[in-house]
């Protein structure tokens, strides 16, 4: 039997976390997601309704 690893947000694909980050608010998004971790800024920084 396989061993499961449990999945972290940080270790998805950008693509699926931009998926993620669409169902959230403006206002959520700004003040949630910023200044997380670098890898969360990266990710923000790069999402289109973020721009």
């Amino acid at each position: 039997m396989a061993k499961h690893v449990p999945a972290c947000f940080l270790t998805l694909p950008v693509e699926i976390a931009y998926r993620i980050l669409d169902n959230l608010d403006e206002l959520t998004l700004l003040c949630s997601t910023r200044n997380v971790c670098q890898r969360l800024n990266m990710i923000t920084e790069t999402y289109h309704r973020y721009q």
